[in-house]
């Protein structure tokens, strides 16, 4: 379920949009697959208590923001784009940002292109992108598995059938809240929308661009915390988190959640809350 919010049109989407709490300070959370910003529930109310302006979109394709049915919106350019956009519409100062899994990607690519637009950074789960492309290797394309099966023709109709079983029980049986991801996916539009990243943002054409060397990241010029959790059954390699140490030009904090989920700041809700207080108010001057 959606954190409450209002909606905002943001290149011809109208995006559902938390915004709460009155203060120069402001953090932005960005979710990803296959949740709704209610998984920021525990996080943005103690932000906003502690004195933060919190803003949480559902991300396109979730929840109450709108859902193209073309895949193409979704490519990561137009995601940015949508971001970047929604911080002019609302006129966001200098800020920080979180992301996981989907939403760490586009925080990672936004604090490397536009630096000067945040202040400190977290990453849940996922390290510097450059860091998948280390080891490429069999074991690496295993554990990317799962993106290859969101591409599939069918694979809306294999998720949804027999009340969502291969959904259960085979790719997100750790997620905390089953029940409400599939009463969403129910919705033919939510399943194309939540496929749709993995279709516009496909893996070989990651690694493609990567080998033929039109991929290349810089170093990392924001602050940024790397939070993992050892419970990760999606990005099992603490490594490609820890090596983001060698491409920072800025401070760099690692933490490591043991036993937690994917899903940390769900089912660790209090340890990534307080982790997220202590970085951000450390250092974190408004302007």
């Amino acid at each position: 379920m959606s954190l409450p919010g209002k909606k905002i049109q943001i290149n011809d989407v109208n995006y559902h949009v938390y915004d709460e709490g009155d203060s120069e300070q402001v953090v932005l959370l960005l979710h990803g697959q296959p949740d709704t910003s209610g998984m920021w529930e525990h996080q943005a109310a103690a932000l906003v208590e502690a004195g933060f302006r919190v803003v949480a979109p559902d991300m396109l394709g979730y929840g109450q923001t709108d859902k193209p049915q073309a895949a193409a919106r979704y490519a990561a350019d137009h995601i940015l784009a949508d971001i970047l956009a929604l911080t002019e519409h609302l006129q966001l100062p200098k800020m920080d940002i979180v992301g996981h899994d989907w939403g760490a990607f586009a925080s990672w690519e936004l604090v490397l292109a536009k630096p000067e637009m945040f202040k400190k950074h977290v990453a849940l789960a996922v390290g510097h992108p450059a860091g998948i492309f280390d080891d490429i290797s069999m074991e690496s394309v295993k554990t990317n598995w799962y993106m290859f099966m969101n591409s599939q023709e069918h694979a809306a109709e294999l998720f949804a059938q027999n009340n969502f079983r291969y959904m259960r029980e085979v790719l997100i049986p750790s997620h905390p809240d089953l029940d409400e991801v599939t009463s969403r996916m129910a919705d033919p539009a939510a399943m194309n929308g939540m496929l749709n990243w993995d279709r516009a943002n496909q893996m070989v054409s990651f690694y493609l661009a990567h080998a033929s060397g039109q991929l290349e990241y810089g170093n990392c010029k924001v602050p940024t915390m790397g939070v993992w959790s050892s419970g990760d059954a999606f990005l099992p390699e603490e490594s490609w988190m820890t090596s983001t140490a060698k491409r920072m030009d800025a401070e760099w904090r690692y933490e490591r959640i043991e036993g937690a989920s994917h899903w940390m700041m769900m089912d660790a809700a209090d340890t990534v809350t307080n982790l997220l207080l202590d970085w951000f108010r450390v250092d974190n001057s408004v302007g």
